[in-house]
Parts: structure tokens; C-alpha cells; sequence
């Protein structure tokens, strides 16, 4: 069943080397060992399969995982070019988020990924997705292998408006904030559980990122399997963004959002936003403007969430309607849940 496995993916495995991470035929990852060398009970084997339609913004405000109104701020900071850190443990839903946020990028803009896997749907034209090559060879020599910090300095040349890395855990952590710092957008996912922990793995080595380059990635947030208690004492596992920060300087991070279990609830703290501020001397308006487009924006995605507008590609479109011509697109949304319970005004 190995060998069939590995021989599917293109990869080798055998007693001399027995452990395989590879891609399936449909994108499905696969890591396995071989007989007994490395695993006890011999063989062994995980797929991870991956969504024919990924997850999309208004599915995860259907779910709860993020509301409309956080989702509108991130929507706007992406927009600007603010670059972002995703958080989470293994299985949080990381790239998941990464890919959810990606599908709400300005159509005109060029974006490139980098990935060991090639997990994200981006539903852009001007899209262009690398992804990392192990070594040709069976020894130590490495032989062929392309690597993240090879694609990270090559999609520079590229000249993007945003990079996004898949995840980030060695030295192509430094070349990302080097690029970050040129003027880039940039989005990653990082394994942490808060922003502390986040900034220790990446001033340690092997990421070495410098404590002055900390403050170039502008907001962090976190994803967590979280337990939802029923009345009857019950409870079921549910993904949640509970913590969202700005990263004004090392050692400065404020809360900009957390999601309270007690209501159940995203909260929201913009009234000191860096980002918000930043955005609205570039823009050259006034903050009155900067929270009126994102109740704007989120009344948009929460019509999006009421229709079920779940494929990514459909839901792209609507984002694309609202850049072309956002007071109709805002009419329409605000006409069809004239009935239910509309965003909430931030201010």
C-alpha cells in the first residue's frame, strides 16, 4: 500500500529511506513510513484531503469563525497593502483562514504564493503560485532542491503587490520582511498560539528576524479550536478568531478584537487603530469615512453570508462588483437583509 502510495506521488520510499511527504494525484497530501524502521507497529499512513471549493468569508461568518464587521477591517487593511500574520496550532484552520482572506484582493492587483504544498485557490488572474522542490538526490547533497528562500528572493523579480508564504519557519522568514520592508503586501501563517509567542519564534533562530523588522508586519491574528457549550452541558469543537492585534513596535501590540465566549461574540476596538489611522492619511479622508466603508463592507458580506455565496469563485465576483461600482453592490446587499438584523454600526 506504501509503495502504491509513494509510486502515485512520484517519490521513492524504501528501507534506506522510509519516510515520504508527498502530494497525491488531486492535491491531497500524503505522509507516510515504511515497515518497521521508524514506525513501531510498522507502516503507517495519513492523507490530508483538501476541499474541492475552499472555505470562503461568508461561510465562516455563517459559522462564526470571524463576524462580518472584522472581516470588513481585514478586507480594508489587504487593500492598503497592510501585511498580516496568521496563527494557530496544527489543524487550527491557518491556511484555511489565509486562503478565505485572499479571496477578498482587489482584482487588478498581482499576487504571488509560495508554498510547500500547493494548498491556496486564489481567485485572481494575475495570480502566480511556486512552489517548493525536494532534492533530486537520495544522500545528504540536496541535489535540485528548491527551496522557500529561493522562491521568496525569485518572486521579487516578479514584481508583486503581494506575497503571500503558505508558512513561514526558517530563513525565508528573514527574506519576506526584507521584502516587506521594499513596500510589498504581504500574508503568512506561523505556528503560535499568541502574538508573544509568534514574535519569540521569529527573532529566534533560524528565522533571525531582527527586533527593529518586527513592527513591518502591521496585524496578527489567531484561530483556535475552541469548545462551544450547549445548555445541556454538552459541547462541540468550533473554529473562532479570538484574538486580532496591531503591531505598532516590538513589545507593542494592542487588541483591535477578541472573541468574547460569554456572548459568543465578536468585540471590536478600533478607536485607537494605527492601521485605520494610517489608512485614512493615505487615502486622504477622515476616519467618519474609514468606519463608514467598513460597515459599508460588512454589510456586503453579510448579505454574501445570508445567500450562501460560498463557491470562492462567486464570491470573488461579488468583491469585484463592489470595487467596479460599491454603491450599487452596497444597495443590493442592504435591500435583500433589509429584513434580518444588519451589521452593527463600529462607531
Amino acid at each position: 500500500m506504501i509503495l502504491r502510495l509513494a509510486h502515485k506521488a512520484g517519490k521513492h520510499v524504501s528501507v534506506a529511506f522510509p519516510i515520504v511527504d508527498a502530494i497525491l494525484p488531486g492535491g491531497h497530501r500524503l505522509a507516510a513510513t515504511y515497515k518497521r524502521e521508524v514506525s513501531v507497529g510498522g507502516s503507517s499512513f495519513t492523507i490530508r484531503k483538501f476541499r474541492e471549493n475552499p472555505l470562503t468569508v461568508p461561510e465562516m461568518i455563517r459559522g462564526g469563525t470571524i463576524s462580518a464587521e472584522l472581516a470588513a477591517y481585514f478586507w480594508l487593511a489587504m487593500e492598503f497593502k497592510m501585511t498580516g500574520l496568521i496563527m494557530g496550532v496544527t489543524g487550527s484552520g491557518k491556511t484555511t483562514t489565509l486562503n478565505g482572506l485572499a479571496t477578498m484582493f482587489r482584482p487588478t492587483i498581482k499576487v504571488v504564493t509560495i508554498e510547500d504544498t500547493p494548498e491556496l485557490r486564489i481567485p485572481l488572474e494575475n495570480w502566480v503560485q511556486l512552489v517548493s522542490r525536494p532534492s533530486y538526490g537520495l544522500g545528504p547533497e540536496k541535489i535540485g532542491e528548491i527551496s522557500l528562500y529561493d522562491l521568496i528572493r525569485v518572486s521579487l523579480r516578479y514584481r508583486p503587490d503581494i506575497i503571500i508564504v503558505g508558512e513561514v519557519r526558517g530563513e525565508e522568514a528573514y527574506v519576506l520582511f526584507q521584502a516587506i520592508a521594499t513596500g510589498h503586501g504581504g500574508l503568512t501563517t506561523l505556528h503560535a498560539e499568541n502574538i508573544d509567542a509568534a514574535v519569540k519564534r521569529l527573532i529566534s533562530p533560524p528565522m533571525n528576524i531582527p527586533q527593529s523588522y518586527i513592527p513591518l508586519m502591521n496585524f496578527a491574528l489567531v484561530i483556535k479550536r475552541v469548545r462551544l457549550y450547549q445548555p445541556d452541558g454538552t459541547y462541540k469543537i468550533v473554529r473562532r478568531v479570538t484574538d486580532v492585534w496591531e503591531i505598532r513596535d516590538f513589545g507593542d501590540y494592542p487588541r483591535v478584537a477578541r472573541w468574547n465566549p460569554a456572548t459568543r461574540e465578536h468585540e471590536l476596538y478600533l478607536d485607537n487603530s494605527i492601521i485605520l489611522k494610517s489608512i485614512a492619511e493615505e487615502a486622504g479622508k477622515s476616519m467618519d469615512w474609514i468606519f463608514e466603508e467598513i460597515n459599508r463592507r460588512a454589510a456586503v458580506l453579510q448579505w454574501a453570508a445570508v445567500e450562501k455565496i460560498y463557491d470562492y469563485r462567486r464570491f470573488a465576483r461579488v468583491i469585484h462588483q463592489y470595487y467596479a461600482n460599491p454603491e450599487q453592490v452596497y444597495r443590493q446587499a442592504t435591500g435583500k437583509i433589509h429584513s434580518l438584523t444588519a451589521p452593527r454600526p463600529l462607531f
